[in-house]
């Protein structure tokens, strides 16, 4: 592929609309399939040793509560390690959330798949299948760090991976004591969903990002 003059690179690679929300749908979808398919069906589970169970009111006001908290505390711990550690500030999510083209029912779109849809795909593996697994084996710290870390380094960045990491850490926590996926998946969807509420509405702010 040639460049065209006055064409930049970025430019080339930045995605449209479209890929952007066939990707983050794509990304659920083959979680969940993942799932079932190679867990609930083989292994011959069923969608309760997963997690999928209901909780208490009590333990829903604790994930809410505990993540409106959290999501300041661990934003400062990034802040500060990516300032001793030298490491650049950027998100390379940006490019993803904010493609060419996005309209007010693209961001409606793509709020509700990467705000909803895709924590609970996330959380169905890496909490109800993989915590688990790693917990039955080596107890609940080695399963707790293990797959909060794979979890925060699937991200692919040193600051969004340090941010998966500790909310990672939480939702297997409180997975683990409420014995209920549901209270992981409130965690990721409170951070996930403010996180990108707040992204498009600086931007109709006319903020540049």
């Amino acid at each position: 592929m040639s460049i065209a003059r006055g064409e930049n690179l970025d430019e080339i690679l930045q995605p449209t609309i479209s890929q952007t929300l066939a990707l983050t749908a794509l990304e659920a979808i083959a979680l969940i399939i993942g799932v079932y398919l190679f867990a609930i069906r083989r292994k011959k589970l069923d969608w309760f040793a997963a997690g999928i169970k209901s909780t208490t009111w009590s333990w829903v006001a604790v994930s809410v509560a505990v993540t409106l908290v959290l999501i300041p505390i661990v934003a400062v711990v990034t802040l500060v390690a990516i300032f001793l550690s030298g490491q650049p500030m950027e998100n390379p999510q940006l490019d993803f959330l904010l493609p060419e083209g996005l309209s007010a029912l693209d961001a409606f779109l793509m709020l509700l798949l990467a705000g909803f849809i895709v924590p609970f795909s996330e959380e169905l593996f890496f909490r109800g299948i993989l915590y688990t697994f790693l917990r039955e084996r080596w107890g609940i710290w080695v399963a707790v760090f293990i797959s909060s870390f794979i979890f925060g380094l699937i991200h692919g960045n040193f600051a969004v991976g340090l941010t998966g990491f500790l909310l990672g850490v939480t939702a297997a926590l409180l997975y683990e004591y409420s014995k209920s996926l549901w209270t992981a998946v409130i965690v990721h969807v409170i951070n996930n969903s403010l996180k990108i509420a707040l992204l498009y509405g600086l931007v109709l702010l006319g903020f540049e990002l």
